[in-house]
């Protein structure tokens, strides 16, 4: 098992970096402080399929508030709304296709593999749409 955390060097509640802590072995410790914010995104990520799966989206949504507000984290500021403004907002949101699809990916990968030509073509014409749409976004991005 790879230990990336030295608990000489990192604590909850702060960092210690020896006074006369040379170049590289700062570089070193920010290095790993780096890599740790890396892994974390995908450790969070990995932890929200869990939950959502088990236990669901406004669980997870109420658990992270709690403790994020518990460790005294800011709060994220807020998105910009891209969904309607009128009732479709409360049933379909972009980020709601994006959770749903995550964990549907997740649960049919195994399967997906094994699926003949006709499940494979349905699939395909149910995600060109979202990559139409991906596609000019980026586009309108890189203008």
């Amino acid at each position: 098992m790879n230990n990336i955390i030295d608990p000489t060097t990192f604590a909850v509640n702060g960092l210690t970096i020896a006074d006369d802590a040379t170049q590289e072995q700062w570089a070193d410790i920010h290095h790993t402080i780096l890599k740790c914010r890396h892994a974390s995104r995908l450790w969070i990520k990995q932890s929200r399929e869990f939950a959502a799966a088990k236990w669901g989206v406004d669980y997870v949504a109420d658990v992270e508030m709690q403790l994020e507000l518990a460790l005294g984290l800011p709060q994220p500021e807020p998105k910009p709304d891209i969904n309607p403004a009128d009732k479709a907002k409360g049933i379909v949101t972009i980020e709601g296709i994006t959770q749903q699809f995550a964990l549907w990916s997740r649960k049919m990968q195994p399967e997906i593999v094994n699926w003949d030509r006709l499940k494979l073509q349905r699939a395909l014409d149910l995600l060109e749409p979202m990559e139409k749409q991906a596609q000019e976004i980026r586009a309108r991005l890189n203008a």
